[in-house]
């Protein structure tokens, strides 16, 4: 059994029947859709996509999904991570949907997300760039003033995300504060959403290939 596989398995263990469950978007993401698919409670839950690719996984599976406006709340969401820190913040976007990712988690009462161990890092963003949803209108003069703000940043190649958005990817050129420098980043206009996913309840499964611990 791979990590992901084995982070997917555990994760399934904290739904219960009649749940609101958010679908998150990512290969380990995918790896838990198709899980839950086959297992007893799918047909005893409805889930809330936070992509279109999820949402089509879903339907395959045999996962009856509602849109989100129409639940009062989602009970429980599980999603993958690019990186998560010491602290527990998280990067994601590498697949471009965070915004609808982020909209989803900031309506869940318990948000769970599965990562293997090399996501592990000390601080966010380590290997990876914090990706920046922005309207292609005005694009480059967005990236400009991100650019102003401490940034190297280029955009997404062939690239456009479920909300017909231009993803760009930046990178810090010095040291920062992650919730000034996500605040200074949303303040432009023309910038939609960021990857950062700061702070929060949430609960971390970490599959190293023997076992999956829980991070609260």
């Amino acid at each position: 059994m791979d990590k992901k596989e084995q982070v997917a398995r555990e994760a399934l263990k904290f739904i219960v029947q009649g749940n609101v469950v958010g679908l998150g978007s990512g290969t380990t993401a995918s790896r838990f859709i198709e899980i839950l698919g086959v297992s007893d409670i799918r047909d005893k839950i409805v889930g809330v996509s936070t992509s279109i690719s999820s949402s089509k996984l879903a339907r395959e599976v045999g996962i009856k999904t509602v849109d989100i406006d129409t639940v009062d709340w989602i009970d429980i969401t599980f999603d993958g991570a690019d990186e998560v820190d010491k602290n527990l913040n998280i990067l994601k976007g590498g697949g471009g949907m965070l915004t609808r990712e982020k909209k989803v988690r900031n309506k869940s009462r318990n948000y769970v997300v599965m990562i293997s161990d090399e996501k592990l890092v000390d601080t966010i963003p380590a290997k990876f760039p914090i990706p920046v949803e922005v309207l292609s209108f005005g694009k480059d003069t967005t990236l400009k003033e991100i650019e102003a703000i401490g940034m190297a940043c280029h955009f997404r190649e062939d690239f456009v995300t479920d909300n017909g958005n231009l993803i760009c990817d930046c990178k810090p050129l010095d040291k920062f504060d992650l919730q000034e420098l996500d605040h200074r980043i949303k303040a432009i206009t023309g910038v939609v959403e960021t990857g950062l996913f700061l702070g929060g309840k949430k609960t971390v499964l970490v599959s190293d290939g023997r076992q999956v611990r829980v991070l609260k």
